[in-house]
């Protein structure tokens, strides 16, 4: 079942960020993935009405992994960015910091936040890549293969390297290739999650 009350407030606080902090010059269009939920909800649409968004439906299957599979399928785009649900912005230009890093850099895996225990892995809170990338994933995950897609033996990084293409960490003032995967301090983290809410960061 569903924690609609929960990811409700988590809606409405990334939609607060989202216009208190908007995310820059490039243009984009946002797609609001609704896993497990009815898409046609009017509380639903309103929440997102400030900022336009359009709606997927999801059956839940893979959870927010599952959810990235379905839009890479299904949104026409030259990157997709992938935000799970606790993710939030406290700096505005977020978004051209990402596809400055893209543009700048290649067509890779990026993420906000990267690490090499237990394997290199970039963390899929917050991650963006051409969807081409997430297409030639060769598993459709399910709910108890998540973090073997995150940090396993299968994961998107392992899958990526086999590509012969790179893995990226980029934070406000630089990309960093995985010999400088770092800790992230507060003030160089591009967005907010679940993770550094617990670490205080605001």
């Amino acid at each position: 079942m569903v924690n609609t009350g929960m990811y409700n407030l988590l809606a409405e606080r990334f939609v607060r960020s989202y216009m208190d902090h908007p995310p820059g010059a490039h243009p984009h269009e946002l797609y609001v993935v609704v896993n497990g939920g009815d898409p046609r909800s009017p509380y639903l649409k309103s929440i997102f009405s400030a900022i336009t968004g359009s709606f997927l439906h999801h059956n839940n299957y893979g959870k927010d992994i599952g959810a990235y599979q379905k839009a890479a399928h299904e949104v026409p785009c030259d990157l997709l960015v992938c935000l799970g649900s606790h993710v939030h912005f406290r700096r505005a230009g977020w978004l051209d910091r990402i596809v400055d890093a893209f543009q700048n850099n290649g067509p890779h895996l990026y993420g906000c936040w990267a690490f090499h225990q237990p394997k290199d892995h970039i963390r899929t809170t917050a991650f963006w890549c051409p969807p081409e990338l997430l297409k030639s994933y060769p598993l459709a995950v399910g709910d108890g293969d998540r973090y073997e897609f995150e940090h396993g033996n299968k994961s998107i990084v392992h899958h990526v390297n086999g590509l012969g293409l790179g893995c990226y960490q980029v934070t406000w003032d630089g990309v960093y290739a995985p010999e400088g995967w770092h800790h992230v301090e507060n003030d160089q983290c591009l967005m907010l999650d679940q993770h550094t809410d617990r670490l205080g960061y605001q």
